[in-house]
């Protein structure tokens, strides 16, 4: 993706990547010079779901675009088929 930078220095990061990381206006971002270019990133930011001990914990900031319901029931019933074993035909 690129992006150029304004007159005064600025840039426009693209509102997919916004929507993407969460970013709104007043997020504060890190820069990080590396040896072959630049790094920006939101500080201290974490995902706003997790897996703490096997289950998906929502801890984020912002509400997610996401059932949460039903992801949270179809990951229960992943792991209650692999807890069970089918039983043998007869």
């Amino acid at each position: 993706m690129q992006i150029t930078i304004d007159r005064s220095g600025r840039i426009v990061v693209p509102k997919q990547v916004r929507d993407r990381f969460h970013l709104i206006a007043g997020t504060a971002l890190e820069l990080e010079v590396e040896s072959d270019g630049i790094r920006i990133r939101p500080v201290d930011q974490e995902p706003s779901l997790l897996r703490k001990q096997g289950v998906l914990i929502h801890h984020g900031p912002e509400p997610v675009d996401l059932d949460i319901a039903g992801f949270v029931n179809r990951d229960r019933s992943n792991r209650d088929s692999d807890l069970v074993a089918e039983e043998p035909p007869e």
